[in-house]
């Protein structure tokens, strides 16, 4: 019988903290994993044949996130992407194929809330492919260091469920994202992701889970 209320104690607690909408959302030690889809913008001034700057064209990826809370305030997040950026050239499209992995430092903002803001900033690891009329020769690198900043918010639905948005502007060091080198300054790209996220359990989560089933034996 002890056994049986035991059990039902422990059904009822998850229950409880699966739609638990309240505080510690992302207390220390929390960390998440998610999938989700980004939107690429081109920036550049590189021009194409007709002499003309060209014309970024919207595209879109996806890949995997994943954050943990290291403290009050103060995470660490990273994502693992791939996806295109496009431009128009003479009434053309064209795209290059993106592959990144990008680590941040970010600041919550609301870290208690359910709703928390966060900025961040940090640097990654990008490869990219251009398939526009000039192509980069097998000799030339196509890797390379990016920086990165940008603002976000994660909403969460559930003490293990949140929906997190995010905006940031990706500084490269190169000019050649479009296979070519014609502008004054080196690319760059913004890029917008929404994403699903799951958090597995915190030392806090089970620090309540163990202290609710002894109360209960």
């Amino acid at each position: 019988m002890k056994k049986l209320t035991s059990q039902i104690g422990l059904v009822v607690l998850l229950g409880i903290l699966l739609v638990s909408f309240g505080q510690s959302q992302l207390r220390s030690g929390k960390f998440g994993i998610g999938l989700g889809g980004s939107g690429y913008i081109l920036i550049t001034d590189d021009k194409g044949t007709d002499l003309k700057t060209l014309e970024a064209a919207p595209k879109f990826g996806g890949g995997l996130g994943v954050s943990w809370s290291v403290m009050e305030h103060l995470g660490v997040r990273a994502n693992f992407a791939g996806g295109q950026i496009g431009w128009k050239e003479n009434g053309t499209d064209y795209i290059s194929m993106l592959l990144s992995g990008n680590f941040y430092v970010s600041g919550d903002l609301l870290p208690h809330d359910t709703f928390n803001p966060f900025v961040f900033a940090g640097v990654g690891a990008l490869y990219y492919d251009p398939r526009g009329p000039d192509l980069l020769t097998p000799s030339e690198d196509k890797i390379d260091i990016v920086y990165s900043g940008g603002v976000g918010f994660d909403f969460f639905l559930s003490e293990f469920m949140s929906v997190t948005a995010s905006g940031e502007y990706v500084i490269t060091n190169t000019d050649k994202l479009d296979g070519r080198k014609s502008g004054g300054a080196n690319d760059s790209f913004v890029r917008a992701g929404l994403e699903f996220r799951y958090y597995f359990f915190d030392q806090d989560f089970i620090t309540k889970l163990l202290e609710a089933m002894r109360g209960k034996k």
